[in-house]
């Protein structure tokens, strides 16, 4: 058979009233006190700390109030600073193209110049040749008719064609001038002279 559970301590033990009903236990009585008291703390914190927490609620509420006002301006002006980034954006690759045209222009136009300087090269060397070519062929006609003359009158001094060599020589190396006018008086002379002669030696 089992135990009986223990008897309460005597201070939790109910008082029995003269009308026969159990008084209020200590106990409970002092529980009821302190929870009451902890009530009244909790309101008094609630009261004292009401008006920081309306404080809060109310600088939200204004704050909620600013964002909703400048919503509108700040959203336009972000979408204007959108598109005047995406107008740099274009303008910065269409200078690009153009940038990429004029260096290809360039390069093109470079080209044609060394083309144009090859070129003007080749007709000053062509220039000098034929230069070259006419007086080595002017030089050999002198020394034939100085050779005619010799020939005609061998007792006059023959004419001295070294100067004449020296000219031909310089038109080797620079863009002619006529190098040889001087020589083309000197072959109308000698002709001159050998026409004269020839009609003296008729006439005798």
């Amino acid at each position: 058979m089992a135990a009986p559970p223990p008897a309460p301590p005597p201070t939790l033990k109910p008082e029995i009233g003269p009308d026969g009903l159990a008084r209020d236990s200590p106990v409970i009585a002092y529980t009821e006190k302190v929870i009451l008291e902890e009530q009244l703390q909790l309101k008094k914190y609630i009261q004292d700390n009401y008006s920081k927490i309306r404080e809060v609620e109310k600088e939200l509420e204004n704050l909620t109030f600013e964002m909703k006002l400048t919503a509108g301006p700040k959203k336009a002006a972000l979408e204007h600073l959108r598109k005047k980034i995406e107008m740099s954006t274009e303008k910065i690759r269409l200078a690009k193209v153009k940038e990429e045209q004029a260096k290809k222009a360039w390069e093109a136009a470079a080209q044609v110049v060394k083309d144009e300087e090859d070129a003007k090269q080749k007709l000053c060397d062509d220039l000098n040749h034929l230069v070259e070519e006419s007086a080595a062929t002017q030089y050999t006609r002198l020394e034939e008719l100085k050779k005619r003359l010799e020939s005609l009158n061998p007792s006059r001094a023959s004419v001295d064609v070294s100067g004449v060599n020296t000219i031909q020589h310089a038109t080797t190396t620079s863009v002619p001038h006529p190098p040889l006018l001087g020589s083309s008086k000197d072959l109308q002379s000698l002709k001159r002279r050998e026409d004269h002669q020839t009609q003296e030696g008729g006439v005798v």
